[in-house]
């Protein structure tokens, strides 16, 4: 396995179809999950490709997602994935918004290298945000990345880029940072916390996945800073992740696993109930959130969207 993928699933490697991931909502007793598209992959600085190349490529992963949902009866919903900062972004958006089975956008702001310190990248997201309000795309953001996470800098994005949603349904990944708990992840929350209790703009349907937080020890992870997570033991960090959960409303939060980078679901949510130190009654509320993006009223308004002219 590549150095990047080193504490990830082997099945982060495997090929799969709709069926596969159908497979582990059954064994998990999972009624519906979503899909959430790879295709900003090929946006990578890494990745070597042409920009023409980038978005057939991109193209093609979307679509075999979408069509993997289509084919689920139900059980399967989609999000695309765009690199918000390629030229191809806001096309491809509109594109996929007028598409059948296609229900929201996921954006990884650390793989499509973002710096909440950059003027002009802060820009376009704002500027993508905005456009996905207007088509009604929800979107999924894993937003921490290897640029500095502030909180300054996350205090940009509250004011300047999740107020372009409104009232769209917005999820951020991991909890608020990238997997795991430190200082900064504690901090991130306080300051969505806050954001959500003032009713700022953007936080109307805001919630939080917790994939791959009290899961993760930061400490064992390669390439990733240690400075202060000494200062508390793991457990002293999932309380403190929890007692914040608490202060925001659990309702704000819905589960995820994942997967397939963390291990399946049936697996990862045994595990997660040992791992986080909630209630059971705690965890039974959880277990019953549901993302706004999947609710009735939501789904009416992206049926009307599809029948513009």
């Amino acid at each position: 396995m590549p150095a990047a993928f080193e504490g990830l699933s082997g099945d982060i490697l495997k090929v799969r179809a709709g069926s596969d991931a159908v497979h582990e909502l059954d064994r998990a007793g999972i009624q519906r999950g979503v899909l959430l598209s790879a295709g900003y992959m090929f946006g990578f600085s890494a990745i070597p490709l042409a920009p023409e190349e980038i978005a057939r490529r991109m193209r093609a992963e979307n679509r075999f997602n979408v069509d993997q949902a289509l084919a689920s009866n139900g059980r399967l919903v989609a999000f695309v994935g765009i690199n918000p900062f390629l030229d191809n972004a806001l096309g491809e958006l509109e594109y996929w918004s007028r598409q059948p089975g296609a229900s929201g956008v996921k954006l990884h702001l650390g793989n499509s290298g973002f710096d909440l310190g950059n003027p002009d990248q802060v820009k376009m997201l704002a500027a993508f945000f905005g456009s996905a309000r207007k088509a009604r795309m929800p979107l999924v953001v894993h937003l921490r990345g290897a640029a500095p996470f502030t909180n300054a800098n996350l205090t940009t994005f509250i004011d300047t880029v999740l107020s372009e949603a409104g009232d769209l349904p917005v999820q951020i990944a991991h909890g608020g940072s990238f997997g795991g708990i430190d200082a900064a992840t504690l901090e991130a929350l306080r300051l969505y916390g806050d954001a959500m209790e003032r009713k700022a703009p953007g936080t109307a349907n805001l919630v939080l996945d917790i994939s791959a937080v009290a899961q993760v020890d930061l400490s064992k992870l390669p390439g990733v800073p240690k400075e202060g997570l000494e200062t508390r033991t793991p457990d002293e960090w999932r309380a403190a992740y929890v007692a914040q959960m608490r202060k925001i409303g659990m309702d704000r939060f819905v589960l995820a696993s994942d997967w397939p980078a963390l291990t399946p679901p049936a697996e990862y949510f045994a595990a997660e109930r040992k791992a986080l130190p909630v209630t059971d009654e705690e965890w039974a509320a959880l277990c019953e959130n549901v993302a706004p993006y999947l609710r009735t009223t939501w789904a009416a308004q992206r049926e009307a969207v599809l029948l513009r002219p």
